[in-house]
């Protein structure tokens, strides 16, 4: 500020002193937010902190607002009683409660059919005879068999350890004629030099990464259960050596999920400890690409440690059409091309709304986006509990889905400019607003889904399997484990016994020469009972 000459000392001075005072109210407002930003940040991370040593795990949201929601008992429709599919007028008045008399239906029990116990496993029909002093009637007749009472029990036969020795027939001729000795062809294997079969080596593939057993759990067992030496260093040898066999059938999955126009894409964290040039502690990542037509269904899991932006660009070159995934830097390369289009996880919106709503008292701006979701949700489950067909489906969102898509948007807009970028709930703002358009692209299709959670299913049990194994030793091994999950999975998606489907590539795969050997393995194709429908011999 500059002081007039000419004006009294005295005013000069009580100006310079007001604005000395505004200069320091400034600061202290600017230092007050940013205190208040600190505190708001420190509160939701103590919050979360106190939620994950001891509250619920679920995403779920009970609106403290809506008593129906805790209280529903009625076994009314849920579309005619629940606020979440009331018009914008009854929503803006959510409080408000219309009746305080809660009614209680009469509970019915259902009457169903006697359901045959393990209708799939095969039958052994064991005959109890009634005892010898039974048999003679007092009037001195013998009795003869009318009936019998029955009761099913489950039966549990343990594994079979046995060794089979090949022995391959030697022929000659009996008059010594030179050059007439002919010796049986060996019968081929997937790894030539084991001393085990197929069976074996199906058995420590799945039971490691379906069944979450690390390798020195199986070798204790088969140690104390079978009684000899099976080192882990040879079964994870095994599972990284038959791996390259295996590759062309994921190649065809590939080829399934690229060739369709619809997918699905994610990534999670896996550690390596041994890979050049690249420190044990650096995390990389593991991705999880589904998609196909309905009928061959693909799963794939890679893993990949550096350029990510290009390593997802380059595995889905050729690819045309939508996919579901989230907002990830690393798919930001992809998506700049024309023929591809993501559809954004409006979960991954809504899971940054959530721990907000859940760690703050009162009515907030959190909690009413959980309500925009809330109705969201609502539609989507009336479509699937009607079992709507995706035209069907695309017209249910777009008399309903749409307009409070537009609705939540013109929110975000008018509330976006009051909260504090860098605070958690700024954070979720901005997040919506920056990926609209592909949180709005399941409004186009009707084959699309709202969110990205059929993949980030796929991804769960390999981060549940992780848990035993922690981390792969080295890049082959990384290879192999992503190798074996998207066989293992794409081959559960088919409702097959994964055990059973190994078993039967891996003796099948050393004689596959052609395209056509290699299609007849594929989950799809593949000659073997589905799970429950498995008849064995007895």
């Amino acid at each position: 500020m500059i002081a007039d000459k000419t004006m009294p000392t005295t005013e000069l001075q009580l100006q310079i002193e007001v604005a000395n005072i505004t200069q320091e109210r400034d600061l202290l407002q600017l230092k007050f937010t940013h205190a208040e930003e600190a505190y708001s940040q420190l509160l939701l991370q103590f919050k979360q902190m106190q939620r994950q040593l001891f509250g619920q795990r679920s995403e779920r949201y009970i609106d403290p607002n809506d008593p129906q929601q805790s209280l529903r008992f009625s076994t009314e429709d849920e579309n005619e009683t629940s606020p979440d599919l009331d018009t914008d007028e009854d929503c803006a008045d959510q409080d408000a409660v219309t009746s305080t008399v809660t009614s209680i239906a009469a509970h019915k029990r259902r009457k169903n059919g006697k359901k045959v116990f393990a209708e799939h496993l095969p039958r052994v029909e064991v005959i109890i005879p009634v005892a010898a002093h039974d048999l003679e009637c007092r009037c001195g007749c013998q009795k003869k068999v009318i009936k019998h009472e029955e009761h099913e029990r489950l039966h549990y036969i343990p594994p079979v350890f046995e060794v089979i020795i090949e022995k391959r027939e030697v022929v000659a001729c009996p008059k010594g004629c030179q050059g007439e000795m002919k010796t049986a062809p060996t019968p081929k294997h997937i790894l030539p030099k084991a001393k085990f079969t197929s069976s074996v080596l199906a058995h420590i593939i799945v039971s490691k990464l379906d069944d979450r057993q690390p390798y020195y759990h199986l070798e204790k067992q088969f140690k104390k259960r079978a009684g000899f030496d099976f080192s882990r260093a040879t079964m994870a040898s095994a599972t990284i050596k038959c791996a390259t066999e295996l590759q062309p059938l994921v190649n065809l999955f590939k080829d399934e999920i690229i060739d369709h126009d619809i997918g699905g894409l994610d990534a999670t964290g896996l550690q390596v400890l041994k890979e050049p040039g690249r420190p044990a502690q650096r995390k990389s990542y593991v991705y999880c690409m589904r998609g196909g037509p309905p009928g061959k269904e693909s799963i794939i899991y890679r893993y990949n440690a550096e350029k990510h932006k290009l390593f997802v660009d380059e595995w889905f070159e050729g690819f045309s059409g939508t996919l579901h995934c989230d907002g990830d830097p690393f798919f930001d390369l992809m998506f700049n091309k024309k023929d591809i289009n993501p559809n954004v996880c409006n979960a991954h919106a809504r899971r940054k709304f959530e721990p907000i709503a859940k760690a703050t008292t009162g009515e907030g701006l959190a909690k009413q986006a959980m309500r925009f979701y809330k109705r969201l949700y609502k539609i989507e489950r009336k479509a699937k509990d009607q079992g709507l067909s995706h035209n069907e489906r695309h017209r249910l969102r777009q008399q309903e889905s749409k307009p409070l898509m537009a609705e939540f948007k013109q929110w975000l807009d008018k509330y976006a400019p009051t909260t504090l970028p860098k605070s958690s709930l700024g954070k979720a703002f901005r997040y919506c607003l920056k990926f609209w358009d592909g949180l709005c692209e399941f409004l186009n299709d009707g084959r699309l889904e709202i969110d990205n959670n059929l993949t980030e299913q796929e991804i769960k049990p390999f981060v549940i399997a992780r848990k035993n194994f922690m981390f792969s030793t080295s890049v082959d091994g990384a290879h192999a484990l992503c190798l074996h999950f998207s066989l293992i999975r794409t081959a559960k998606r088919h409702n097959l016994d994964p055990y059973r489907y190994y078993v039967k590539v891996l003796e099948q795969i050393p004689y596959c020469e052609t395209l056509e050997d290699y299609e007849a393995l594929l989950p799809w194709n593949i000659a073997l009972p589905a799970v429950g429908e498995m008849q064995e011999a007895a």
